[in-house]
């Protein structure tokens, strides 16, 4: 065994010399083990039974083997070779090689198992890529080419102009080290998903055409202790040699969580292992970041849509200087976002990205290049030569309520309910904006065509931005009135044999109502009185509401009890006399123009869907106190011949656009 053992060990050792340290010491590690459990553990306890099956097989073979001599005779070849293999050494040459054999196979079945293991990029012989645990894997790009530049981010220009003082200094360093000028080393890009924080990144990598290594906070987490701190000082350890150069994590609040530790008995389980590593890890980015060989020339950006989760000895100066928030963008720079990716498809002539972007608050970039993707695929599916208008309303409709559900049939009942709902909210809209003036969305479309969870929509033209912002009564008091068009259209149609069509419009309603009184204070006599400071605030649990339990406090974020203990009864009066008023103004204007309402429920049902001009067009040719008996008489109720010959010359006129 000594001699075998010897034997194993000049051969690992003349491995280590040809192949690598590492490998080899691995290896020969592994074999060792293997061995030694072989020799000293498996084999004693195998060995009786292994010998009980060889006897048997052995006085088997040795009987069909002295039969064969008998046949053969006794001087015979056969003779001589069982001589040779029982007395020659043979079989005890065997014996000896079985537990060498055992190690060797073990040996090649580890060697397989790294090989398997290798990454994309593996050469023919470099073996030690494939257990090369502890440095980083960056995508790295040394010369820059991160294909995007500041041309190619809109709609957050703000962000832009801060980034611009780095894109300066990583071209010419020089410059600011004569002037004594430090620039920022760590700059972190905070917002919701989807608004560019990667593309940023990028762009000022392309910009200044610096060394740019990326990487996402989970890379660094690893089942190992300490590899993770070794990847980081490995990423900085590279981006120092080529600096200038800009390091970009993606998602870092996965690796720069605040630390917990150990404060009472009671948390004792939370600290485990995984965490240990992790702030280990963080621990050694704060280093890196600001530490006795802080690296100069390297330009460290990280992005999250989390920040409150990050550890405050990363955020504070000296580490992370700048903090730069990424909003969605508004009105503007979404428009100027679907012109960057508008060029990148067929649009047509006719459509008006214009309205698309007043019309979408609070999409972000991406869900804006989704938009236009999603457009180009309804085209391509229709067979058009180009992106038209209605395949853009009808992405629009997919990506905000859902695709169309052929399966559901709604009856005619149905359907009529569902029709007088919508057409009574956007009537509303089209007669307040026209006889009383007010500053409320027009509709730009209604369908019972069922999409996703709703059986019916209906599309308002939104806005300009400052509209919202300092909203006065009478424009509150219109809004209340639309939302309650739909259940006065079904009362001044069906009388008092209403249905819950209407049921979410009255909760809209009701919550507006409320907020009237009680947040904005816009009714007289005030009613809300004795709350605390609104500049008294509590700390909130960070995630989804456990409870079903709430309050007029909780919704509308008030700390105390008011000092008026029937403020709830007083809340609730005031809101239920408030929206009987405008109840009854929505029921009169109706009134006055039924026929115009039954006209556009007609032509609904006849056309499945319409748009906010039919409903203008039979505003204008239905006046107030039109008899409805006139629609009752027409060849046609649920028909528009002017405006569908109308909307036949567009269509012509669309067509020659389409063929030029």
């Amino acid at each position: 065994m000594m001699v075998e053992l010897g034997v194993l060990t000049a051969a690992m050792a003349a491995a280590a010399v040809v192949v690598g340290g590492f490998l080899a010491s691995a290896i020969f590690a592994a074999t060792s083990f293997v061995f030694a459990a072989a020799v000293y553990i498996i084999w004693p306890i195998t060995k009786p039974f292994l010998q009980l099956i060889f006897s048997l097989v052995f006085g088997v073979l040795e009987r069909a083997w002295d039969n064969l001599a008998d046949i053969f005779g006794d001087g015979g070849i056969f003779s001589k070779m069982y001589e040779l293999y029982t007395f020659g050494g043979v079989s005890a040459s065997l014996e000896m090689l079985k537990p060498i054999m055992l190690v060797f196979f073990t040996m090649v079945l580890l060697v397989r198992f790294t090989l398997s293991r290798r990454p994309k990029n593996f050469r023919k012989w470099d073996i030690w890529q494939g257990i090369e645990f502890s440095q980083s894997k960056p995508q790295a790009r040394v010369d820059g080419s991160t294909g995007v530049t500041f041309n190619d981010v809109a709609g957050i220009e703000e962000a832009v102009e801060e980034l611009q003082e780095l894109v300066r200094y990583l071209k010419n360093p020089e410059l600011f080290d004569k002037m004594g000028i430090k620039p920022p080393h760590g700059v972190l890009l905070e917002g919701p998903p989807g608004c560019g924080k990667t593309l940023v990144a990028k762009a000022i990598a392309g910009e200044a055409g610096v060394p740019f290594y990326q990487m996402a906070g989970s890379e660094f987490v690893e089942v190992l202790v300490g590899v993770g701190s070794a990847r980081i000082r490995d990423l900085f350890k590279r981006a120092k040699v080529n600096k200038p150069s800009v390091i970009f994590i993606d998602e870092i609040d996965a690796l720069a969580t605040r630390r917990q530790g150990i404060f009472r008995e009671t948390t004792d389980h939370l600290y485990n292992a995984a965490t240990q590593e992790r702030e280990t890890t963080l621990n050694q980015l704060l280093i890196e970041l600001d530490g006795f060989d802080t690296g100069k020339g390297v330009i460290f950006l990280g992005a999250t849509n989390r920040m409150d989760l990050l550890d405050p000895a990363l955020l504070r100066p000296g580490r992370f200087d700048r903090k730069i928030r990424i909003r969605p963008p508004n009105a503007k720079g979404r428009l100027e976002i679907l012109k960057v990716h508008g060029r990148k498809v067929k649009l047509s002539d006719t459509v008006e990205l214009t309205s698309y972007a007043n019309n979408l608050p609070g999409w972000s970039g991406a869900k804006l290049a989704q938009l236009l993707q999603e457009a180009a695929l309804v085209a391509v599916r229709k067979r058009h030569n180009a992106i038209l208008q209605e395949d853009m309303d009808d992405a629009v409709d997919r990506l905000t309520v859902g695709p169309k559900r052929d399966g559901i049939k709604l009856g005619h009942q149905g359907q009529c309910r569902r029709a007088t709902t919508e057409v009574g909210t956007a009537l509303t809209a089209h007669l307040l904006r026209r006889f009383e003036n007010a500053n409320i969305e027009r509709c730009d479309r209604i369908s019972i065509k069922p999409r996703g969870q709703t059986l019916s929509q209906v599309v308002f033209h939104r806005l300009d931005d400052d509209a919202y912002m300092f909203e006065r009564r009478p424009q509150l008091l219109h809004r209340l009135q639309v939302l309650l068009g739909g259940r006065a259209a079904e009362e001044v149609i069906f009388g008092r044999d209403t249905s819950k069509a209407s049921v979410h419009y009255l909760a809209d309603a009701s919550w507006l109502a409320r907020k009237i009184i009680t947040i904005w204070n816009l009714e007289n006599p005030m009613v809300v009185h004795g709350e605390p400071a609104p500049w008294r605030k509590r700390a909130k649990f960070v995630g989804p509401r456990l409870d079903f339990e709430g309050s007029l406090y909780d919704d509308y974020d008030l700390i105390e009890p008011p000092v008026n203990f029937r403020l709830d009864d007083d809340i609730a009066k005031r809101t239920e006399e408030l929206m009987h008023n405008m109840y009854g103004k929505t029921v009169d204007l109706l009134r006055l123009h039924s026929a115009a309402l039954l006209k556009t429920v007609k032509v609904l049902l006849n056309q499945k869907e319409i748009r906010g001009n039919d409903i203008e067009f039979i505003i204008d040719n239905y006046p107030p106190q039109t008899p409805t008996s006139f629609i009752l008489e027409e060849r046609d109720p649920g028909g528009l011949p002017f405006f569908e010959q109308k909307q036949a010359e567009l269509d012509k006129v669309e067509y020659r656009l389409l063929s030029s």
